[in-house]
């Protein structure tokens, strides 16, 4: 897991490089003319030929590094792996994700993505068996990527888009925008993943970085969908804007924040509970974990649980309000600091309070400067998202998530299941159901519309 991950990692910095932040900037822009055929198919052509061109400039830096600056960077044992999965990106321009976005085609996102997904995780399961399939569930995670893309292109065919340009394709002044949203991303991304670097040369075995794997493995998959369900309103967002629909504009941000909240914050309560019962899931062969990475992998899990909340808030005030009001600068800055700030601190830790317990401190130091990244984005941007997050229904929320958080901790070890999976099943269904029921009796806003429209259906 830690060779993996840390090769996955450094893959995904070229992938970065690689899109250029041109799916951003391709969703606002293609979101303006998505009503004209004409000028929307010219749109998703450039922001086509501009991807594939930087994505083969990222594949070929790449390609040097890995082999022209020897042991330096990559490692022997590492440069199959990593060549393997760079794989992910080379398909991956040919996605065309941002252009379903764009078209609002949400059902169909869900819905694929539920069944390349399943197909991905069950074909794991069947071949994947220990230590020596490595790269066999490297390929096979990278199954996704390739289904979604073969998937993609069928449906734009259906969607009548061509990706062959009848005009000479025009790149002026496209770049302007796209440096911004570049540089934002190639700082967010080495801001989430300079801490898997740094443990992978702190300890060549690769070891420490497996550990933490399992910690953020689940924590990846909330934020995963939670800013996914961000990048769904940029369209709607947008157009409120250029229409000057202020109130629209705002209950677009405040919904999607309502949605932040009720899904982080009860994700964050049971995962740190259910730290133990998670990590016994997972790590299921004694012989390859000791019991050193297993109490690291807790630690990592109970730690890093609260960048649920603190990254999927940051990340909604970036998707809803800075980029539609075209501010990115402010969260440039903002995660150029935070940046500076988490890499002096897990440095500093590493090598000196946690010196003997470096994931501990590189854990620490993520979250302290998620929390203070946070806090400095809603100050910066507190007229636009301050009634947003500070309102008597996230209150709610936070009082159903109090609740729930005190009855499973008292609950879980009284189940008596010996399964750690089907602990961890039996609890979220207990805790989710009295987290619905308490939001209901409270009236919480979402809770509400749903048994509303439940009721009209």
């Amino acid at each position: 897991m830690g060779q993996y991950s840390w090769a996955n990692t450094f893959v995904y910095f070229f992938l970065i490089i690689a899109k250029l932040g041109i799916p951003t900037v391709a969703i606002r822009e293609c979101s303006k003319v998505k009503d004209d055929p004409v000028l929307l198919a010219k749109k998703i052509q450039t922001y086509f030929f501009l991807q594939l061109i930087t994505t083969l400039i990222s594949y070929a830096a790449m390609f040097i590094i890995v082999f022209g600056l020897n042991d330096t960077v990559v490692d022997l044992t590492s440069r199959p792996l990593v060549m393997l999965l760079s794989l992910n990106f080379l398909v991956g321009v040919f996605s065309f994700e941002w252009v379903f976005i764009t078209l609002e085609k949400h059902f169909y996102i869900a819905l694929r993505s539920i069944f390349t997904g399943s197909i991905g995780l069950l074909l794991v399961i069947m071949f994947v068996r220990n230590d020596r399939h490595l790269f066999t569930y490297a390929f096979l995670a990278m199954f996704t990527t390739f289904a979604t893309v073969i998937i993609n292109l069928f449906m734009l065919r259906q969607e009548k888009i061509s990706l062959i340009p009848k005009d000479k394709i025009v790149l002026k002044g496209i770049f302007k925008p796209l440096i911004i949203i570049f540089l934002i991303t190639l700082i967010v991304t080495a801001y989430n993943q300079a801490d898997s670097l740094l443990l992978g040369y702190v300890d060549e075995s690769k070891s420490l970085v497996g550990s933490y794997a399992v910690g953020v493995r689940g924590i990846e998959i909330v934020i995963t969908i939670i800013t996914s369900l961000s990048a769904v309103f940029i369209p709607r967002a947008t157009m409120a804007l250029k229409n000057n629909n202020i109130k629209e504009f705002n209950y677009i941000n405040n919904y999607s924040t309502n949605i932040t909240f009720f899904i982080a914050l009860p994700a964050v309560t049971t995962m740190i509970i259910l730290a133990p019962q998670i990590v016994g899931f997972i790590v299921t062969n004694d012989i390859y974990w000791s019991p050193t990475a297993i109490e690291n992998a807790v630690w990592a899990i109970m730690i890093l649980s609260a960048l649920m909340f603190t990254y999927s808030l940051g990340d909604n005030i970036y998707q809803q309000v800075l980029i539609p009001l075209g501010k990115e600068k402010i969260y440039f800055y903002t995660m150029i600091g935070g940046l500076i700030l988490n890499l002096g601190l897990s440095i500093t830790s590493v090598f000196t309070i946690f010196k003997d317990y470096p994931l501990i401190g590189v854990s620490l130091s993520t979250m302290v400067s998620d929390i203070l990244v946070l806090g400095l984005l809603i100050f910066l941007t507190r007229k636009h998202v301050y009634k947003n997050i500070f309102n008597n229904n996230n209150l709610k929320i936070i009082i159903a998530t109090a609740i729930i958080g005190i009855l499973t901790y008292f609950i879980a070890p009284r189940l008596n299941i010996g399964d750690p999976l089907m602990l961890i099943i039996s609890a979220i269904l207990i805790a989710g159901s009295i987290y619905i029921i308490i939001l209901a009796i409270l009236k919480e806003d979402i809770v509400r519309e749903t048994f509303s429209k439940s009721k009209q259906d």
